[in-house]
């Protein structure tokens, strides 16, 4: 029910998540299913949604299940992902920045991989996606693990 919610009924889709978070008191499956859904739902905000999410209280860069259900499922959320304004782009490059420093696996096998296929999209987005990988691999103390993938991806 919450996944065919969240792209109609403002209201009821606000209430419908609400309280699913509620009903899930804490537990880890369930609330991984509460942030995917967000991450995926067919909504013009999804992006402004998902930066708001990342502050939650249940998010935690050090919980791997939890960035891959938030960041991973926002990146292949195809229509804000690859909008042509690079901001999905952008938000993927800070999360990996942020990722890199706590679990530096994760953000190399997991989420750098949805930048790695620039060469499939057209000229502007292939270079927004490229400028972030670019970015990720100057970081000043970018791991062996991010780099190593970045590079590649580069290539």
């Amino acid at each position: 029910i919450l996944a065919s919610m969240s792209g109609k009924g403002e209201s009821a889709r606000e209430e419908a998540i609400r309280k699913f978070y509620d009903e899930a008191e804490g537990d880890s499956l369930v609330l991984d299913k509460w942030f995917a859904v967000q991450a995926d739902a067919d909504l013009p905000d999804v992006l402004e949604r998902v930066e708001k999410l990342v502050n939650h209280p249940d998010f935690n860069l050090t919980t791997p299940n939890r960035c891959r259900a938030l960041i991973l499922t926002f990146s292949a959320n195809a229509a804000p992902f690859h909008d042509e304004s690079g901001k999905g782009y952008k938000f993927i490059g800070d999360m990996l920045e942020k990722l890199d420093k706590v679990n530096s696996k994760v953000a190399a096998r997991t989420t750098a991989s949805c930048l790695i296929g620039w060469k499939k999209y057209n000229e502007t987005r292939a270079s927004l996606m490229k400028a972030q990988l670019e970015r990720l691999k100057s970081m000043p103390h970018v791991s062996n693990e991010l780099f190593e993938i970045v590079s590649k991806g580069l290539k």
